[in-house]
């Protein structure tokens, strides 16, 4: 009886918190909004410096149509001895676009997480947010970074560097496909606990008015305890996102964009798509909040 209780109680906290954080996305689309306008800012910024080089010297070459065909190797590496000149300074700048991105990610997320927190939708609380906890976050995000980092070269690394000889050993090389998948499957694992992890550890920071390690330790530790039901939680969220996207796909598919009207439609369901994915990120922050609370 008591494991019934159990199992039925646990279903029915899962349930409440996605249902809570669906309502969560809902309540702070002018949130989601402010969040993917700063996003499409940054965006633009870096595409108009592609379009730039597209423009001056790829725009009139013909490689470019040979490479929507498909991929060929040969045609990839001609591509790049002839027009490498002009995309090496554009794979430069990716080091500091990076940076760029991690600072405006950390502050973004920061007021997003903050409106959720305390349940203010709108420009006021996701600025008041973002400057009062960007340097907590930016900490916390460098130390994730790393252990994402760290996860990768641990799980991805000795896998990759023994593929090949793996297919060798092997008598047949579906056992290093179906290893791959594996592997794969650990590291998407890893992936998820690190995000629950640090979404815990920020949300410590806002409501307990705690130090960066002390949340830190805490939201590795909630994240490891109630781990199967905070992954089942993000795959929720997930999963309801691949259900959006394939109806994407399939409108696009069985339409397609044939006429200049239909490119246009297209274009703003694309990025209607978008700004749902921000809803969603602050609905799986949502239902974070209300698991985590609901749990301890």
């Amino acid at each position: 009886m008591a494991f019934t209780y159990f199992h039925v109680n646990f279903h029915l906290v899962l349930i409440e918190s996605f249902k809570y954080g669906i309502n969560t996305g809902l309540r702070h689309w002018r949130t989601a909004l402010i969040g993917y306008v700063f996003q499409l800012l940054l965006v633009f910024t870096v595409g108009m410096q592609i379009y730039q080089v597209f423009e001056a010297s790829i725009g009139n070459s013909l490689g470019i149509n040979e490479l929507m065909d498909g991929f060929d190797d040969t045609v990839v590496s001609d591509f790049i001895q002839v027009h490498g000149a002009s995309l090496s300074p554009l794979l430069g700048q990716l080091r500091y676009l990076f940076l760029v991105y991690l600072v405006f990610s950390v502050f973004i997320n920061a007021g997003l997480l903050f409106a959720v927190s305390e349940e203010k939708p709108g420009w006021v609380s996701f600025w008041e947010g973002g400057k009062k906890y960007f340097l907590h976050f930016f900490v916390l995000a460098l130390i994730f970074l790393l252990l994402v980092v760290i996860w990768s070269a641990f799980t991805l690394v000795p896998f990759l560097a023994y593929m090949q000889p793996s297919i060798e050993d092997f008598s047949s090389e579906k056992v290093t496909v179906y290893l791959l998948f594996v592997v794969l499957f650990v590291w998407l694992l890893g992936l998820i606990y690190l995000f629950n992890a640090s979404v815990a550890a920020r949300l410590r920071i806002m409501e307990a008015d705690k130090s960066i390690w002390d949340s830190f330790i805490a939201g590795i530790g909630f994240a490891f305890r109630r781990f199967f039901s905070l992954a089942g939680l993000f795959l929720l969220f997930f999963f309801l996102q691949i259900v959006f996207i394939v109806i994407y796909w399939v409108a696009e598919d069985g339409s397609g964009m044939i006429s200049p009207l239909l490119v246009f439609v297209f274009f703003i369901v694309q990025q209607i798509m978008v700004f749902f994915r921000w809803m969603f990120r602050l609905a799986m922050y949502g239902g974070i909040k209300k698991f985590a609370a609901a749990n301890g």
